[in-house]
C-alpha cells in the first residue's frame, strides 16, 4: 500500500479532484464525500512521504499570505453570541474550503495531469452550459426559476458565478499558443458553449462582467493575431443580433438599472443598506463567522425586503459584517496581493498562467462578488481554488524551466 501510494498518489488525487469539481454543483453531498476523500488521501500521502515532500517558495508565499488573513478573522469569533457555532463556521469558511488549493500545489505537479484536469473540466463546463441553454429553450424550470442552473437543476446563481470566473480564463487558454492544442480545443468548445450557457442562465451580472473581462484579456492577443480579432467580432456581432431579436433578453438586460420595480435589484439594495447598518453597529470584529443571517433577520431586516435573503449578496459587506473592519481589510489586502503578484509576473514574463490567475480571481471575488456572496459558496469557491492552483502550478513549472535553460 505504501509503495503504491508513493508511485500513484498524483493520479489518485487527480481522479478524485476531477470527480469532485465536476460533481460538486450537481450534488453537494457527493461533492463533500469526494472532498473528504481528497483530504484524507492527502494527509496519508503527506505522512508517508513526509521526508520527500518539497515545499516550493511559491507555496510558502501563498500559505503565509493566506494564514495572515485567516489570523485576522479569529477575533471575530468573540463578537458572536454563539461562540461554538462561530468556531465551526470559521473553520468551514476560512480553513476547510482552502485545503484543495494547497493539496493541488503540494501533490499534483506533473504537467500532463494538470493539463488533463483543465481539459476535462472545460469540457464539463461546456456541456453543463449547453444543458442550461437547452433547459431554458424547453421551458424547464430550475428550483422554481425560469432561468437554468445546468445539469440536474443545479443552482442558478452558482452557475452564474462559475461562468463569470471560467469564461475569461477559457479565453486565455484559447488564445494562447503556450497551451497544448488539445487543451485549446477544449477551451474553444467551452467558450462557445458558455455563451449559450449564459443565455440559458440569464444572469445579468455574468453578461456584463464577461463582456468586460473577455475584451480585457483578449486585447493583447488581438494585437498579435488579427484573426483572433475577426473571430471575436464575428461572435460579438452574431450574439448581438441574436439577443436584440429576443424581447425577453432585451428586457432583462434593460432591467439592470431598474431600481424601482425590479425585485432582484431592490432586494440587493435593501440588504446592502441593512448590512451597512450592521457593520456600523459592530465595526471592529463584527457579529461573528456564520452569524450574519441570524443577526440580520432578528435586528436589521427591512419590512420592504420580502425575499428573506440568506446572505448580503456582496463579499465585502458580508465579510465586513461578520468579521469587522479588521477582517475586511485583511480580506481585501489578500485579494489585492493575489491579483497584484500575478499581474506583476504576467507583465514581467508575459506568460498566460499568471494572467489566468489574476482574471479568474478578480472575476469571481471582486466582480461577481460585488453582487453575490461568492466566497462562501461551497461549489464555487472549490472550483476557484481548483483553477488558481492549476495555473499557479503551471506558471511555477514554467519559471523553473526557464531558469534551468537560462
Amino acid at each position: 500500500m505504501k509503495k503504491w501510494l508513493i508511485q500513484h498518489h498524483e493520479v489518485a488525487l487527480t481522479s478524485l479532484v476531477l470527480f469532485m469539481v465536476c460533481i460538486t454543483r450537481i450534488s453537494m453531498a457527493m461533492g463533500n464525500i469526494a472532498y473528504v476523500l481528497i483530504v484524507l488521501l492527502a494527509l496519508v500521502t503527506a505522512y508517508i512521504m513526509r521526508n520527500q515532500i518539497v515545499i516550493s517558495p511559491m507555496i510558502k508565499t501563498y500559505a503565509k499570505a493566506y494564514t495572515l488573513m485567516v489570523l485576522c478573522m479569529i477575533p471575530s469569533i468573540f463578537g458572536s453570541d454563539n461562540i461554538l457555532d462561530s468556531i465551526k463556521s470559521f473553520l468551514n469558511i476560512w480553513v476547510w474550503k482552502s485545503f484543495l488549493f494547497f493539496i493541488i500545489l503540494l501533490f499534483i505537479k506533473r504537467k500532463n495531469l494538470l493539463y488533463l484536469m483543465l481539459t476535462v473540466f472545460l469540457y464539463y463546463v461546456g456541456f453543463d452550459s449547453l444543458v442550461a441553454y437547452a433547459y431554458s429553450m424547453l421551458g424547464i424550470e430550475t428550483n422554481g426559476f425560469a432561468r437554468s442552473g445546468g445539469l440536474f437543476n443545479g443552482s442558478v446563481m452558482g452557475m452564474a458565478m462559475v461562468l463569470t470566473a471560467v469564461f475569461p480564463v477559457a479565453l486565455v487558454v484559447l488564445w494562447d499558443k503556450n497551451f497544448p492544442k488539445s487543451l485549446r480545443i477544449a477551451a474553444g468548445f467551452s467558450t462557445l458553449a458558455m455563451i449559450f450557457g449564459m443565455l440559458g442562465n440569464q444572469s445579468r451580472g455574468s453578461w456584463i462582467f464577461n463582456m468586460g473581462t473577455s475584451l480585457l484579456v483578449s486585447i493583447r492577443y488581438f494585437m498579435k493575431n488579427i484573426l483572433y480579432l475577426g473571430i471575436f467580432l464575428a461572435i460579438v456581432i452574431g450574439l448581438g443580433v441574436t439577443v436584440s431579436q429576443n424581447d425577453h433578453y432585451v428586457n432583462r438586460f434593460k432591467s439592470v438599472t431598474n431600481t424601482t420595480t425590479n425585485g432582484s435589484n431592490l432586494g440587493r439594495i435593501y440588504v446592502w443598506d441593512s448590512t451597512i447598518d450592521m457593520i456600523e453597529d459592530h465595526p471592529v470584529i463584527g457579529v461573528g463567522p456564520g452569524e450574519w443571517r441570524k443577526v440580520y433577520r432578528a435586528q436589521y431586516k427591512l419590512p420592504e425586503e420580502t425575499q428573506d435573503l440568506n446572505h448580503s449578496h456582496n463579499n465585502f459587506l458580508h465579510i465586513g459584517a461578520e468579521s469587522g473592519l479588521l477582517g475586511l481589510i485583511a480580506f481585501v489586502i489578500f485579494g489585492l496581493y493575489v491579483i497584484g503578484i500575478s499581474v506583476h509576473r504576467w507583465i514581467q514574463n508575459n506568460n498566460p498562467y499568471d494572467l489566468a490567475v489574476a482574471i479568474g480571481f478578480f472575476s469571481y471575488i471582486f466582480l461577481f462578488g460585488s453582487i453575490d456572496y461568492t466566497w462562501n459558496n461551497s461549489s464555487g469557491i472549490r472550483i476557484l481554488w481548483f483553477i488558481l492552483a492549476i495555473f499557479l502550478q503551471l506558471g511555477y513549472a514554467n519559471r523553473v524551466n526557464e531558469n534551468v535553460r537560462g
